[in-house]
């Protein structure tokens, strides 16, 4: 027993020396085995990711970009996580410290992603910005959807669309945003509401998709439809400023000027630089002024206007806002001064152009004189139904009946379009090139949205006195008659027919 005890004591003391004997190799696979498997922060952010851990993500990617000698390729994805969170500032860091590092194609995607959101930030960067994607990657499908947008901005619809095309081909919803975007500028709105709608079955581009159609909409006399979807995206996304321009624009179509003025202001504030924004609060701060001179107080309107123009004497938006009020008076000379020195600053303004016509037709009677003015207006807008109407109507009374039904019918087959005015207006076109049946289909849809109009009746007993249509002719002459029309000769023939005479 002795013994045993002894050699037990032995074994027990050598321990710890045979622990120290044993191979290094060993040695290496024990503290490996108890060392923490290192995370790639590349795949953790994607795991973070799929899924729906987006701040995760993002605080992985962030950690990977600090790193030392880190690739531009964590801030890449860091902007893309940041971008899907609508964090546009942080987004647009994490790019141009993406595009500092990388080259070739990755470098375009992060110029172009960068772009276009500068875009929707309204910075004035967003344009070098753009063409340095192109000259990182001239076949790249993000600086092909930057550029796309730029060009759709500048107004060259037709080289927007063929670089949105282009990029679409490589599918994804930011190509069908800048088509959309493209087709606005060729003022084909029903293409770019096509393209917007289906941009929206992208998640990311629920903004910018969005913020399109309901520009798309207001173009098309639909802004209360407009208006609860910007709202969403301004609760999702309020660091947009482009949907709070367009916001302020709706409110202004809704004739909500002090509603407008907010969200103008605010564009103002979040996008120092845009001249666009600073004009926007201009246009509310006119729209205010004109709510004033449609609830009856026109002369303080005209007193506020007149102050804001001699503040401003360079600002075509305040003489045109001035002229307006003065129309309101039936002061059509001092509104005409107005509008003559606004088209002067700004003859590009469809606005100033399109009031000037205007007045010149509905105040002065001069159709000739109001021809030319709103030409421009129309090719300076050439989506505004409200200005091709008007020009419509100048043609039909200076007897260019062709032209007129020309302009009118672009009118009327605006998708959404829902106003009598372009009906009676290519009613009467139809009428004045003599083509009676044609003028019929116009003038009862006039009549089914305005079914208390005169004109509209009187103009439909012509077509079918035309046609030779007693009955018809004696029931909406009639009808005319009734609503207070007064034209002689058709009142005289409406007598006759009613005794019995037949329309020859």
């Amino acid at each position: 027993m002795k013994r045993s005890a002894a050699v037990a004591a032995l074994v027990l003391a050598a321990l710890p020396g045979l622990a120290a004997d044993q191979p290094k190799d060993k040695k290496d696979k024990d503290k490996k085995a108890a060392a923490p498997t290192a995370v790639d922060p590349l795949a953790e952010a994607d795991a973070k990711v799929a899924a729906g851990d987006l701040d995760g993500a993002a605080e992985a990617l962030t950690r990977a970009a600090a790193a030392p000698g880190a690739t531009g390729e964590p801030s890449l994805r860091l902007g893309r996580v940041r971008e899907q969170q609508s964090q546009y500032d942080v987004a647009i860091d994490a790019y141009k410290a993406a595009a500092d590092k990388l080259a070739g194609p990755a470098k375009g995607e992060a110029l172009g992603r960068m772009a276009v959101l500068q875009q929707l930030r309204g910075m004035a960067e967003a344009s070098a910005t753009a063409q340095a994607a192109v000259a990182a990657d001239a076949e790249g499908v993000w600086p092909s959807i930057a550029l796309a947008r730029l060009r759709a901005q500048e107004g060259k619809g037709d080289e927007a669309k063929a670089l949105a095309q282009k990029a679409a081909a490589a599918g994804g919803g930011a190509a069908q945003s800048a088509l959309g975007a493209a087709e606005e500028a060729r003022a084909d709105l029903a293409a770019a509401e096509a393209a917007y709608r289906q941009a929206l079955e992208s998640p990311d581009q629920k903004i910018l998709a969005t913020i399109g159609l309901a520009r798309v909409l207001r173009k098309t006399g639909r802004a209360a439809e407009a208006e609860p979807m910007l709202r969403q995206v301004l609760a999702d996304a309020p660091g947009a400023v482009d949907a709070y321009k367009e916001s302020a624009r709706v409110k202004l179509a809704l004739r909500r000027g002090r509603e407008a003025m907010e969200d103008a202001a605010t564009a103002a504030v979040l996008a120092e630089g845009d001249p666009d924004a600073q004009k926007l609060v201009q246009e509310a701060t006119v729209a205010k002024a004109l709510e004033q001179a449609a609830q009856g107080n026109v002369d303080v309107a005209i007193q506020d206007l007149t102050k804001l123009r001699d503040e401003k004497p360079d600002s075509a938006v305040v003489r045109v806002g001035l002229a307006r009020a003065l129309v309101v008076k039936r002061q059509a000379d001092a509104a005409l001064a107005e509008l003559t020195k606004a088209v002067e600053l700004d003859p590009s303004s469809a606005e100033a152009q399109a009031q000037l016509g205007l007045v010149q037709h509905a105040l002065k009677g001069d159709a000739k004189g109001a021809l030319g003015p709103l030409e421009k207006a129309v090719a300076a807008d050439p989506t505004n139904v409200e200005y091709r109407t008007q020009l419509g109507a100048v043609l039909v009374d200076l007897k260019q009946a062709d032209r007129a039904v020309a302009e009118l019918t672009k009118v009327t087959e605006t998708t959404g379009y829902a106003k009598p005015d372009g009906f009676i207006y290519l009613g009467a076109a139809q009428l004045g090139a003599k083509k009676y049946s044609a003028a019929v289909p116009p003038l009862e849809k006039a009549i089914t949205l305005a079914p208390q109009n005169a004109q509209a009746e009187a103009y439909l007993a012509w077509a079918y006195f035309g046609l030779k249509d007693s009955k018809a002719f004696v029931a909406h002459a009639g009808k005319a008659k009734a609503l207070g029309h007064k034209e002689p000769t058709l009142l005289d023939y409406l007598g006759r027919v009613e005794k019995g005479e037949p329309i020859k």
